[in-house]
């Protein structure tokens, strides 16, 4: 046999689901390769791994202290009732007055007093809005 098939079948050898010729066929090859022997004790010990893995040992205690820590968070839930109530309404007056905030100071930038120098230096820092890019190219050829 060649040696990729017998390692598609080794899984379904350390299962002892093979039919009775695949598996002496598997085995005979196992007693001649090298290989495939080294390749079945790293299954087999991966194996052993995910068997000790199924079924972890559990302390005596553990559900004592789990019971403890779900009725210590039950206690908690409950007294932090008001502090789940008073979050959102401090962040809506948050928003509130960011927003009233905003609008105060939007009706103070368009006063007349304010927008002048403003748009004096805006001007200055804009030049190319007065005049189109095309005919500044084209005056300096």
């Amino acid at each position: 046999m060649k040696t990729k098939c017998i390692h598609n079948d080794l899984i379904f050898y350390l299962d002892n689901e093979l039919s009775v010729e695949k598996r002496t066929a598997v085995e005979k090859h196992i007693e001649e390769c090298a290989d495939c022997r080294s390749f079945l004790a790293f299954l087999q010990d991966g194996m052993q791994i995910i068997e000790k893995e199924k079924n972890p040992e559990v302390t005596p205690f553990f559900y004592t202290r789990l019971s403890a820590r779900l009725d210590e968070k039950q206690v908690y839930q409950t007294q932090s009732q008001w502090s789940r109530l008073a979050q959102p309404a401090f962040f809506s007056l948050v928003l509130l007055a960011g927003i009233y905030g905003g609008l105060k100071l939007g009706s103070n930038a368009s006063s007349p007093e304010v927008n002048q120098p403003a748009t004096t230096s805006i001007q200055m820092l804009n030049d190319f809005a007065a005049e189109p890019i095309e005919s500044f190219l084209l005056d300096e050829l």
